[in-house]
């Protein structure tokens, strides 16, 4: 667990402002998804757009994230 929170404080140290951004739009599609509530023939269409928006920020994030927990790792051993 100490080996996760020293990756997400070198990540945190590591983004810039297009991280943030990026992280920003993350947390807005995912709080659209959780919280949708709109007519019943939107909803889908709703749904799906805040799904792939939520795809495409966080995959980006993580991918970055999971390298800097690899080379946490590294510098461990």
């Amino acid at each position: 667990m100490l080996h996760l929170w020293k990756s997400v404080k070198t990540y945190t140290q590591r983004m810039g402002v297009l991280d943030l951004g990026l992280l920003k739009i993350c947390c807005l599609a995912l709080g659209t998804l959780m919280g949708l509530t709109v007519s019943r023939k939107k909803k889908l269409q709703t749904g799906v757009l805040a799904g792939g928006v939520f795809a495409a920020t966080c995959l980006p994030l993580m991918n970055r994230f999971l390298d800097i927990i690899e080379e946490t790792a590294a510098e461990e051993q």
